[in-house]
């Protein structure tokens, strides 16, 4: 799920060197995750224990969006909702505001 930025940490993400994006969630390092390793369009994305599988495998891009490695699909706010809550997916870049993200 995707909320306003709040400084906690668990908003806090790292890319590490093999191409994961991690973040510490109830005293745990938990990676971003392409839902069962599925590659289509709608797959949802999650926060799963780190276990160096192709679906944490992720680019930051030049452009502002995150692409999975396995599927070349864009991480993307569902439905480009901009509410609390809102769900996270693979989708097919396409350059929206809900597709923009900022890593620093």
């Amino acid at each position: 799920m995707c909320w306003w930025a709040d400084g906690a940490a668990n908003q806090s993400w790292t890319r590490t060197s093999s191409g994961q994006l991690t973040v510490f969630s109830g005293g745990s390092q938990l990676c971003l995750d392409g839902y069962d390793n599925q590659t289509t369009a709608g797959t949802k994305v999650e926060t799963w224990s780190c276990n160096g599988g192709a679906n944490q495998q992720w680019n930051v891009n030049s452009n502002g969006t995150i692409t999975e490695t396995q599927s070349g699909l864009c991480l993307d706010v569902t439905g480009a909702s901009t509410a609390n809550g809102a769900l996270a997916e693979l989708w097919t870049c396409n350059g929206g505001a809900n597709q923009q993200w900022s890593l620093s």
